[in-house]
């Protein structure tokens, strides 16, 4: 066994000489917004269809992730993603519909669950909490543009309820 001591990106930025500037929304200082909003599951409702929260940027770093909800039905789960904006050229078309949250079962028992890093990929990934969105998502420059965040049904609603998102990015 070793002792050791280990810097974080921004603390070793911070200590380089000359030092390295962070990156906006990594350390001190920066804006934090939140979508803080809720949608409505009626029960019938099918498998892919799309309940929009709110917007976020390709620039937004990824803090806290929540969803809340009563228990809806037996079979009742979604994927959180992320889409393109209704009003966007590609008419709202999905860019990763698991991009945050891959399943999440909403029957069962009411939730109230952090799924920050749920998703096993892109923004679910522990270790893409340093990138922002558009680097996460894989691409090669920052497209400067907002998608809505989603969450996408992957078995279908059985029973209605409220699904509430609580979800906070630095920028």
């Amino acid at each position: 066994m070793a002792v050791v001591a280990v810097s974080s990106t921004t603390v070793a930025n911070y200590n380089a000489l000359p030092r390295v500037q962070n990156p906006r929304g990594l350390a001190d200082g920066e804006v934090v917004r939140a979508i803080n909003d809720q949608v409505s599951v009626t029960s019938g409702d099918s498998i892919a269809s799309v309940y929009r929260f709110g917007k976020i940027r390709s620039s937004d770093y990824t803090d806290r992730i929540k969803l809340i909800s009563a228990d809806i039905g037996t079979t009742t789960a979604g994927d959180l993603g992320l889409y393109n904006l209704l009003t966007d050229t590609t008419g709202g078309t999905v860019v990763d519909a698991d991009y945050f949250a891959t399943a999440v079962s909403l029957s069962g028992g009411a939730i109230d669950s952090d799924v920050t890093f749920e998703a096993g990929a892109a923004g679910g990934i522990y270790t893409n909490g340093n990138k922002r969105v558009w680097e996460a998502l894989g691409l090669s420059a920052d497209p400067g543009k907002e998608y809505d965040v989603a969450l996408t049904l992957t078995a279908a609603a059985d029973a209605a309820g409220t699904v509430r998102l609580q979800l906070y990015v630095v920028r």
